[in-house]
Protein backbone atom coordinates (compact mmCIF):
# COMPACT_ATOMS: atom_id res chain seq x y z
CA UNK A 1 0.00 0.00 0.00
CA UNK A 2 1.33 3.74 -0.96
CA UNK A 3 0.80 7.01 0.98
CA UNK A 4 0.34 10.00 -0.43
CA UNK A 5 0.02 13.50 0.85
CA UNK A 6 -1.42 16.54 -1.11
CA UNK A 7 -1.26 19.83 0.32
CA UNK A 8 -2.65 22.97 -2.02
CA UNK A 9 -3.26 26.16 -1.76
CA UNK A 10 -6.96 27.19 -2.43
CA UNK A 11 -7.94 30.65 -3.50
CA UNK A 12 -8.40 33.63 -0.63
CA UNK A 13 -11.65 34.43 -2.43
CA UNK A 14 -13.24 31.21 -1.91
CA UNK A 15 -15.72 30.66 0.63
CA UNK A 16 -17.20 27.63 2.70
CA UNK A 17 -19.17 26.04 0.16
CA UNK A 18 -16.11 27.11 -2.70
CA UNK A 19 -13.58 25.86 -0.78
CA UNK A 20 -15.40 22.58 0.37
CA UNK A 21 -16.52 21.74 -3.55
CA UNK A 22 -12.28 22.11 -4.37
CA UNK A 23 -11.95 19.88 -1.19
CA UNK A 24 -14.47 17.44 -2.27
CA UNK A 25 -13.01 17.03 -5.62
CA UNK A 26 -9.86 15.97 -4.86
CA UNK A 27 -11.36 13.93 -2.40
CA UNK A 28 -13.86 11.80 -5.11
CA UNK A 29 -10.46 11.35 -7.41
CA UNK A 30 -8.64 9.61 -4.36
CA UNK A 31 -11.95 7.70 -3.52
CA UNK A 32 -13.07 7.52 -6.78
CA UNK A 33 -9.92 5.17 -7.68
CA UNK A 34 -9.61 2.92 -5.05
CA UNK A 35 -7.92 5.08 -2.50
CA UNK A 36 -8.77 6.06 1.28
CA UNK A 37 -8.76 9.50 2.62
CA UNK A 38 -6.70 9.09 6.13
CA UNK A 39 -6.57 12.95 7.44
CA UNK A 40 -7.77 16.07 5.96
CA UNK A 41 -6.63 18.99 7.92
CA UNK A 42 -7.49 22.56 6.84
CA UNK A 43 -4.33 25.17 8.11
CA UNK A 44 -6.75 28.26 7.28
CA UNK A 45 -5.85 31.35 5.67
CA UNK A 46 -2.29 32.19 5.48
CA UNK A 47 -0.27 35.43 3.84
CA UNK A 48 1.55 33.64 1.53
CA UNK A 49 5.52 34.35 1.02
CA UNK A 50 5.10 36.01 -2.11
CA UNK A 51 2.50 37.03 -4.88
CA UNK A 52 1.00 33.59 -6.06
CA UNK A 53 -1.08 34.65 -9.65
CA UNK A 54 -1.47 38.07 -8.12
CA UNK A 55 -2.59 36.65 -4.62
CA UNK A 56 -0.96 37.83 -1.36
CA UNK A 57 -3.16 35.29 1.02
CA UNK A 58 -4.59 32.11 0.44
CA UNK A 59 -6.12 28.91 2.35
CA UNK A 60 -3.96 25.79 2.89
CA UNK A 61 -5.29 22.51 2.91
CA UNK A 62 -4.14 18.97 3.73
CA UNK A 63 -4.75 15.70 2.49
CA UNK A 64 -3.24 12.11 3.05
CA UNK A 65 -4.33 9.12 1.75
CA UNK A 66 -3.29 5.26 0.45
CA UNK A 67 -4.10 3.63 -2.79
CA UNK A 68 -2.55 1.37 -4.85
CA UNK A 69 -4.05 2.49 -7.97
CA UNK A 70 -4.03 6.25 -7.67
CA UNK A 71 -2.13 8.03 -10.04
CA UNK A 72 -0.90 10.91 -8.28
CA UNK A 73 0.22 12.55 -11.58
CA UNK A 74 -2.97 12.78 -12.95
CA UNK A 75 -4.21 14.58 -9.43
CA UNK A 76 -1.54 16.68 -10.15
CA UNK A 77 -3.02 17.72 -13.56
CA UNK A 78 -6.30 18.19 -11.46
CA UNK A 79 -5.04 20.40 -9.09
CA UNK A 80 -3.40 22.67 -11.77
CA UNK A 81 -6.03 23.04 -13.80
CA UNK A 82 -8.54 24.17 -11.24
CA UNK A 83 -8.24 28.06 -10.75
CA UNK A 84 -9.19 27.72 -7.30
CA UNK A 85 -5.89 26.50 -6.50
CA UNK A 86 -2.95 28.60 -6.79
CA UNK A 87 -0.94 26.05 -6.10
CA UNK A 88 -0.46 22.50 -4.99
CA UNK A 89 2.12 19.96 -4.21
CA UNK A 90 1.84 16.06 -4.09
CA UNK A 91 4.32 13.52 -2.81
CA UNK A 92 4.55 10.15 -1.50
CA UNK A 93 5.30 9.48 1.48
CA UNK A 94 5.92 6.96 4.27
CA UNK A 95 3.59 5.29 6.54
CA UNK A 96 4.99 6.76 9.77
CA UNK A 97 4.44 10.21 8.30
CA UNK A 98 0.70 9.89 7.81
CA UNK A 99 -0.85 11.88 10.56
CA UNK A 100 -3.05 10.32 13.70
CA UNK A 101 -6.27 12.29 13.69
CA UNK A 102 -8.97 10.67 11.87
CA UNK A 103 -11.03 12.44 8.67
CA UNK A 104 -13.90 14.81 10.60
CA UNK A 105 -16.97 14.08 9.65
CA UNK A 106 -18.66 16.98 7.54
CA UNK A 107 -20.69 18.66 10.59
CA UNK A 108 -16.92 19.04 11.98
CA UNK A 109 -15.41 19.86 8.42
CA UNK A 110 -17.44 22.90 8.17
CA UNK A 111 -16.60 24.35 11.76
CA UNK A 112 -13.23 23.94 10.83
CA UNK A 113 -13.48 26.27 8.12
CA UNK A 114 -14.88 28.59 10.47
CA UNK A 115 -12.04 28.58 12.53
CA UNK A 116 -8.89 31.23 12.61
CA UNK A 117 -5.94 29.77 11.03
CA UNK A 118 -4.44 28.63 14.53
CA UNK A 119 -7.04 26.15 14.83
CA UNK A 120 -6.70 22.69 13.37
CA UNK A 121 -8.16 18.80 13.45
CA UNK A 122 -4.43 17.67 14.01
CA UNK A 123 -3.70 17.03 18.08
CA UNK A 124 -1.61 18.94 19.59
CA UNK A 125 1.79 17.88 20.33
CA UNK A 126 3.97 18.85 23.37
CA UNK A 127 5.58 21.13 21.68
CA UNK A 128 2.37 23.26 20.76
CA UNK A 129 1.31 22.83 23.70
CA UNK A 130 4.03 24.72 25.93
CA UNK A 131 3.82 27.05 23.70
CA UNK A 132 0.20 27.90 24.42
CA UNK A 133 0.88 27.64 28.29
CA UNK A 134 3.59 30.23 27.97
CA UNK A 135 6.32 27.42 29.07
CA UNK A 136 9.93 27.02 27.31
CA UNK A 137 11.04 23.24 26.29
CA UNK A 138 14.18 23.26 27.03
CA UNK A 139 14.85 20.68 24.22
CA UNK A 140 14.24 23.26 21.83
CA UNK A 141 17.47 26.10 21.06
CA UNK A 142 14.79 28.61 19.68
CA UNK A 143 12.84 28.56 23.66
CA UNK A 144 16.51 29.76 25.37
CA UNK A 145 15.75 33.47 26.86
CA UNK A 146 17.90 35.47 23.68
CA UNK A 147 19.33 37.52 26.63
CA UNK A 148 21.09 35.37 29.50
CA UNK A 149 20.88 37.66 33.18
CA UNK A 150 23.87 39.80 33.69
CA UNK A 151 26.35 38.35 36.93
CA UNK A 152 26.77 40.66 39.86
CA UNK A 153 30.04 42.69 39.03
CA UNK A 154 32.40 42.49 41.63
CA UNK A 155 32.36 46.14 43.90
CA UNK A 156 35.07 47.82 42.39
CA UNK A 157 36.95 50.34 44.61
CA UNK A 158 36.51 54.02 44.55
CA UNK A 159 39.31 54.66 42.70
CA UNK A 160 38.90 51.95 39.62
CA UNK A 161 35.13 53.60 39.47
CA UNK A 162 36.53 56.54 38.84
CA UNK A 163 38.44 55.90 36.12
CA UNK A 164 35.51 53.70 34.36
CA UNK A 165 33.57 57.02 34.53
CA UNK A 166 36.21 59.02 33.33
CA UNK A 167 36.87 56.63 30.18
CA UNK A 168 33.07 56.77 29.81
CA UNK A 169 32.28 60.32 29.45
CA UNK A 170 35.52 60.78 27.71
CA UNK A 171 34.12 58.59 24.63
CA UNK A 172 31.25 60.64 23.51
CA UNK A 173 33.46 63.36 23.63
CA UNK A 174 35.87 61.99 21.05
CA UNK A 175 33.17 60.96 18.95
CA UNK A 176 31.65 64.32 18.85
CA UNK A 177 34.95 66.05 17.54
CA UNK A 178 35.58 63.69 15.15
CA UNK A 179 32.27 64.42 13.61
CA UNK A 180 32.85 67.71 13.59
CA UNK A 181 36.51 67.35 11.72
CA UNK A 182 34.80 65.52 9.37
CA UNK A 183 31.57 67.91 8.92
CA UNK A 184 35.20 70.15 8.48
CA UNK A 185 37.05 68.32 5.75
CA UNK A 186 33.64 67.57 3.51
Amino acid sequence: MRYYEALFIAHPSLEDTGLSKVIGAAKKFVTGRGGELLYEEIMGKKRLAYAVEKQRFGTYVLLQFQGDKIDHARLNRDLELNDNVLAHLVVSIEHDEVREAAVPEPAAEAKAVEAPAEASTAPEGKAEKAEKAGEADPAEPDSVDPEPAEAPAPEASAEEAEAGQATESAEPEAAAEKEVEAESDG
